[in-house]
């Protein structure tokens, strides 16, 4: 048996391409978007990709599945209860799928969303007896996969389902049969995911604190606290794959856009995306453009904060085609498509034609320190703008607490006659809110650099708690 998991740290999404090697077939349980890495890795081990698995309908990317099959002349699996608009293979509970000697059984364990199903995976050239199990977002390692993402109504009636999934289905296998989910660490689909791609029944049993509970009620409560804000992609993800994905065909090309075009773009709606470092950006910037810095993180705030109809053209840092590549992807899988090219130069283009240039202001912890110290009306307001479950464990005294994705609505509640410093742990996400500011027209802004993980290595005080 071939087994291999390929990980996207940003989305924490995890995904196997498992075959059978003497047979030459092969599936993948969950699929990225853009489906390449699949097809080389499969091909490079003499394996035709026959089957594209899916354990329920995603809320947090893009699924690759439509994609794969497409590619591949893949079937596509999901359990029945997806409803899917195109082609594929409706798999009830209990029913079989079989990749060369590999036997996939579904498991329905409804709870992370209604139409969830595992896969037990038995290699029969060896035993009829499940060896590993694809968990999808049911039983994570360390974690839970959460039931609150289709609406507040449904997040308990979702987490009784998942309770009994998980005692009544998913830990009745043995202890030595091996999880696979979908969800890893990083992924908003849950809070408290461990950083190993795999466990086993018999690890998570012991050592899982979802699994503990013993009724439902301590599970549920457990369960739904702390869970991070969902992004806004997120109700366009479920949809998009009921539907039906667009299909690709590979990724596009590097797109240059010259400076006449990008201006003509941005009178007509278009959006600038800044993908260089926080530092760079605040140092000098095309007006109104918004701050993504290129990394792991960049498809998630993409889809957090910019409207997906609206034209965008992105600054690469250094001009950097490897820069490009990435980005697309992430923006591919999270549905982003109106991206219609790259700055041809970079900023230097747009720098050198001696057009305006805006910049924001950027504080190191001792300046924001001081600043608060001084006190007076020209003393920053400073918006936390990470994760509540952040803020709770340690923040500055007197900071407002809002999420970097709910600041474009709340626009209203701040001030403008007033500095704003925005903090977060490290400077990415406090880069993205100062820069939805400015385009906002908030004109004394500034984020912090080094964030509240400089703040407190400087020995500066914390609060903890709630917002007042």
């Amino acid at each position: 048996m071939f087994i291999r998991q390929f990980q996207i740290d940003g989305l924490g999404h995890l995904s196997t391409l498992i075959g059978d090697e003497e047979a030459g077939l092969a599936a993948v349980v969950d699929p990225r978007r853009d489906v390449d890495i699949y097809v080389e890795t499969a091909r490079a081990h003499g394996l035709r990709i026959s089957h594209a698995i899916e354990t329920h309908l995603h809320n947090d990317y893009v699924s690759g599945g439509r994609e794969l099959a497409a590619a591949t002349g893949a079937e596509q699996l999901i359990g029945a209860g997806a409803g899917l608009a195109h082609e594929h293979r409706p798999m009830a509970d209990d029913e079989v799928a079989a990749v060369g000697a590999l036997r996939f059984r579904v498991v329905d364990t409804p709870g992370h969303t209604p139409e969830h199903v595992a896969y037990s995976v038995a290699d029969t050239s060896r035993a009829d007896e499940p060896l590993l199990l694809f968990t999808g977002g049911s039983l994570l390692v360390g974690a839970v996969g959460r039931t609150d993402l289709l609406g507040a109504e449904h997040a308990r009636p979702y987490a009784e389902q998942m309770f009994h999934s998980l005692h009544d289905r998913i830990l009745a296998h043995q202890d030595f049969v091996g999880v696979f989910p979908t969800h890893g660490a990083g992924s908003l689909c849950s809070t408290g995911i461990g950083s190993t791609l795999n466990s086993t029944i018999g690890f998570e049993r012991r050592y899982n604190p979802l699994l503990q509970p013993a009724e439902v009620d301590t599970f549920a409560r457990t369960l739904l606290a702390g869970q991070p804000a969902v992004p806004r992609y997120f109700a366009r993800m479920r949809p998009t794959n009921q539907a039906g994905p667009r299909i690709l065909g590979g990724i596009p090309d590097p797109s240059p856009i010259a400076l006449e075009e990008l201006r003509r773009l941005v009178t007509g709606g278009g959006i600038v995306i800044d993908l260089r470092s926080p530092g760079a950006f605040a140092a000098g910037h095309v007006p109104g453009s918004l701050s993504l810095p290129a990394g792991s993180s960049f498809g998630t705030w993409l889809g957090w904060v910019v409207d997906y109809d609206r034209p965008a053209v992105l600054i690469l840092p250094d001009d950097d085609p490897d820069a490009w590549d990435d980005a697309i992807r992430q923006a591919l899988r999270v549905g982003h498509e109106s991206i219609a090219g790259h700055l041809d130069g970079g900023f230097p283009t747009w720098a050198a034609a001696g057009l305006s240039v805006e910049s924001n202001g950027r504080l190191t912890v001792d300046e924001l320190a001081a600043a608060v110290d001084r006190g007076g009306p020209q003393a920053p307001l400073v918006i936390d703008v990470r994760q509540a479950s952040e803020y709770e464990a340690g923040h500055l005294d007197g900071s407002w607490h809002i999420g970097a994705g709910e600041l474009p609505g709340r626009l209203d509640d701040l001030p403008r006659d007033r500095p704003i410093a925005t903090i977060c742990a490290a400077g990415y996400r406090a880069s993205v809110a100062a820069s939805l500011l400015d385009a906002a027209g908030f004109t004394n802004v500034s984020a912090v650099a080094g964030g509240v993980d400089a703040w407190a290595a400087q020995g500066l005080p914390l609060e903890r708690g709630s917002q007042a």
